[in-house]
């Protein structure tokens, strides 16, 4: 069962990631018009609600996979 809630875990925050990575832009930049010269701290941006969202997320996920294994 512990193994099972690790690859959850695990599995749960890199999907978390990968849809605030796809969907970043039409969430937080609906109105503004991106520059050429702008890419870069777009980029940072998404690139730190990525961390910080897979982070807590994983931090969560650990945290409960070891109230629970400690259960049994």
């Amino acid at each position: 069962m512990t193994i099972l809630l690790g690859i959850i875990a695990i599995l749960l925050p890199v999907a978390a990631g990968v849809w605030v990575w796809k969907n970043f832009d039409r969430i937080f930049l609906k109105t503004v018009e991106i520059d050429s010269n702008d890419h870069l701290p777009i980029y940072l941006k998404k690139l730190a609600a990525v961390f910080l969202t897979t982070s807590f997320l994983l931090f969560i996920c650990f945290q409960l996979v070891f109230i629970f294994s400690n259960q049994a």
